[in-house]
């Protein structure tokens, strides 16, 4: 039989098929990617969609003198352009069984405040005098916020309540049915909280709907950071994850590497700064968007990085810069558009350059500090555990004055009217000003 014959003879069935089936999976592989990837892009499939009455115009204060929420505003850059008063003495003390682990919020010249004892207070700013006193009977550990003629709070066994900061009487409560340490932070309309369940939940802050959760890779104990249309979480299990705050899809997913998240992310500007044990402070793009594929690449690339097959390190998505500072950092940082700010275990208060990450200058106070430092317009606020609340220039890192109260400081120090709050072990939360 010649050349000629052979190629007429029928080929194999199974041959075609096989060939056939191959190409459709490959297909089909790529149409899902590309179509993942669109998905990612354009937002099409929204998972949930806001509750009927929900409302995207309530935004907590930040007029002059106020302190609305944990971080001050919604993007949790513990700074006020307010001068702090220079302190010459304790205007007065509210007291309370436990020690204070939360700061408290001030606006209108009224201090909110969760205690560890189970009850939410507001006090007369000016004089400590009780306006009211709503029991929760749980303990928390969680600063309050305040919104429109709401309190926002939480409790540590997992319930979120708004109660009527004229009244204290309870307008909606949510059990999110896991232990919650983290603060609420309040942007447009919603309330963004944490909790043990690794999960990130967005609650509508009128009626207290769950507009939508979303999973992280460890319990979010740290307040979350809101800008816009992103918001930012870093859980316990080494992992970053910026949501779009419309539907909870995450967007970006940065990995450190690091086992634990000292504190709570900060955003300034479109960039968002972080911690970790291990003393390394993180600056990352929260508008940069990973995608399915992206993700692939990355960790495909890691590996031929750890088996010497490419000479360079791949740079993950989103990374403007990271910098080692030694000690841990196990608090929030403060950040301005030209500095970031921290604290670290040693007992050490650094900046470092906002764009770049350059070292600034560091300032050892001598006293361990166990609270995240503030900004108040030049000066650097922190609280220490010999019971000092110490001022450091934005500029220099030189000391600027230097208040002892008497106690361990257990909660940030914050700025609003003409006096700093602060809570100490000893149970009271201190008011302190200038004459």
């Amino acid at each position: 039989m010649g050349a000629e014959e052979a190629a007429m003879l029928p080929r194999p069935r199974w041959r075609w098929l096989v060939r056939r089936r191959f190409t459709i999976a490959a297909l089909i592989i790529v149409i899902g990617l590309v179509t993942w990837n669109q998905v990612a892009i354009f937002d099409v499939i929204p998972r949930v969609f806001p509750p009927p009455g929900a409302s995207s115009e309530i935004t907590p204060s930040l007029a002059a003198g106020d302190w609305s929420q944990v971080g001050r505003d919604p993007q949790s850059s513990r700074f006020t352009p307010y001068e702090a008063p220079v302190p010459e003495r304790i205007k007065w003390k509210f007291p309370t069984d436990d020690p204070i682990l939360a700061s408290p919020s001030v606006v209108d010249g009224v201090a909110y405040l969760t205690t560890n004892d189970g009850r939410l207070v507001a006090l007369e700013a000016e004089s400590g005098v009780v306006i009211w006193e709503h029991v929760t009977g749980e303990r928390s550990s969680s600063s309050p916020a305040v919104t429109g003629d709401l309190v926002i709070s939480a409790t540590r066994p997992g319930e979120v309540i708004a109660v009527d900061r004229n009244s204290g009487q309870l307008v909606w409560e949510v059990n999110l049915r896991s232990p919650i340490y983290a603060s609420p932070v309040v942007g447009d309309g919603t309330v963004y909280i944490g909790s043990g369940a690794s999960k990130l939940f967005a609650i509508d802050v009128l009626t207290g709907e769950i507009r939508w959760d979303a999973r992280t890779r460890d319990w979010v104990v740290a307040p979350a950071a809101y800008a816009g249309s992103t918001v930012v979480a870093a859980s316990q299990g080494k992992v970053v994850d910026i949501f779009d705050t419309k539907n909870g899809r995450r967007r970006l997913k940065y990995n450190t590497g690091k086992v634990r998240f000292g504190g709570a992310p900060t955003i300034q500007g479109d960039l968002a700064y972080f911690s970790s044990d291990g003393g390394v402070v993180w600056a990352i793009d929260r508008n940069a968007q990973t995608f399915p594929t992206e993700r692939f690449l990355f960790h495909a690339k890691i590996n031929l990085y750890v088996w010497q097959l490419i000479s360079s390190r791949p740079v993950q998505l989103g990374s403007i810069w990271s910098k080692r500072l030694g000690s841990d950092i196990n608090l929030a940082l403060a950040a301005t558009e030209q500095a970031v700010f921290g604290a670290q275990s040693d007992g050490s208060v650094f900046a470092r350059g906002a764009l770049r990450g350059e070292d600034l200058w560091s300032t050892k106070l001598g006293s361990d500090i166990e609270v995240a430092p503030i900004v108040a317009a030049d000066e650097v606020l922190v609280g220490t555990v010999d019971g000092d609340i110490i001022a450091v220039d934005t500029q220099s890192g030189i000391i600027q004055w230097d208040f002892p109260i008497g106690a361990a400081i257990t909660s940030s120090p914050i700025v609003a009217g003409d006096s700093i709050y602060v809570g100490a072990a000893d149970g009271n939360l201190y008011a302190i000003g200038a004459h």
